[in-house]
């Protein structure tokens, strides 16, 4: 009978408490562009949703230079279960690798940077 109690209080808060996902859940955190040649259009998306019970803003997204535009729309407030989109622009231009990471800034104290990344290569 003890050991029935001891794994009953051990096993209940992971039934309520671990399947519960906090936060802004993406679909990728990744986005290759694969190999490009200058001249084309490079935009990728990054599709997320609130999972958390509480409103979440993006305050910031941080990760930018001359070769990436990011489309500050999505800087906002996400309601619970609320979609976004976050848009970033790659300049072909900039010839050679891209291996570019964003960041992005969240209102949750605990967990609030989530790093998405940016692969190809873009050649002549």
């Amino acid at each position: 009978m003890k050991n029935f109690l001891l794994l009953f209080f051990l096993i209940l808060p992971l039934l309520f408490f671990g399947q519960k996902s906090e936060g802004l859940s993406f679909e990728s955190t990744i986005y290759d562009f694969g190999n490009l040649s200058s001249n084309s259009e490079a935009v990728a998306t990054f599709l997320f949703s609130n999972e958390a019970g509480t409103p979440i803003e993006i305050v910031k997204i941080h990760g930018g230079n001359h070769c990436i535009d990011i489309d500050s729309s999505s800087i906002k407030m996400y309601a619970p279960n609320e979609k976004g989109i976050i848009t970033v622009i790659y300049d072909t231009d900039c010839k050679g690798p891209i291996r570019k990471t964003l960041s992005v800034f969240t209102s949750l104290k605990d967990s609030n940077t989530i790093s998405l990344k940016l692969t190809g290569k873009i050649s002549d």
